[in-house]
């Protein structure tokens, strides 16, 4: 007998059948399959549906707000996406399969169980946006400087306690959160991201500015 939490084709929430049947038939390039922040565990998705891989055609997909734990290899059909939105689900590991995404632009993994960062991720090489707000993170890799293309990254509240200096590669960031961290210093180098135009370091053990 299958667990009330547990997603088979019968057992999907009727208003995302619905929505996955309407993107099917009109062959829609987006699909909000997000549960709200209040709803029950049985009106929200514990695995992605099998249907979805089917929309080739998809460039947005929101799934945010479910309890999904697991991305699984089928994702890689969906070529053409630009937006995914994984945030708010109880995701611990990012799959090696995601970076067949190549035309992703916006990747928002916030407030998962994540505690590192995959070096795969930097394959990735159109991302704009990327999102790890709320998650569990203790470092910011060397690697994640070779996502040349970001604009705006997002790391408040995990448990980060260094700024890496390699961070001033990445030239194109306009927007840099790292408030609610524990964060004791601020290398100096960090001024050589001169697109900055904002930079939040609230919440964080900070006693010097430099």
């Amino acid at each position: 007998m299958n667990s009330p939490n547990t997603n088979n084709q019968n057992q999907i929430p009727r208003r995302f059948r619905e929505r996955i049947q309407i993107a099917k038939d009109n062959k829609l390039k987006k699909l909000d399959l997000s549960a709200n922040f209040y709803s029950t565990s049985d009106e929200k998705l514990t695995e992605i549906p099998i249907e979805v891989w089917e929309l080739e055609q998809l460039e947005v997909l929101n799934l945010s707000y479910n309890q999904v734990t697991t991305i699984p290899e089928s994702i890689t059909k969906l070529t053409n996406l630009t937006l995914l939105g994984l945030n708010s689900n109880q995701l611990t590991t990012i799959p090696e399969s995601i970076t067949k995404l190549t035309n992703l632009i916006g990747l928002d993994l916030s407030s998962n169980q994540l505690t590192t960062i995959p070096e795969f991720i930097t394959k990735l090489t159109n991302l704009i946006g990327l999102n790890l707000r709320n998650n569990q993170l203790t470092t910011i890799p060397e690697f994640i400087t070779k996502l040349t293309n970001l604009t705006e990254l997002n790391l408040r509240n995990n448990q980060l306690t260094i700024i890496p200096e390699s961070i001033t590669k990445l030239t194109n960031l306009t927007g840099l959160d790292l408030s609610a961290n524990q964060l004791t210093t601020i290398p100096e180098s960090i001024t050589k991201l001169t697109n900055l135009t904002e930079i939040d370091l609230s919440y964080n053990q900070l006693k010097t500015i430099p």
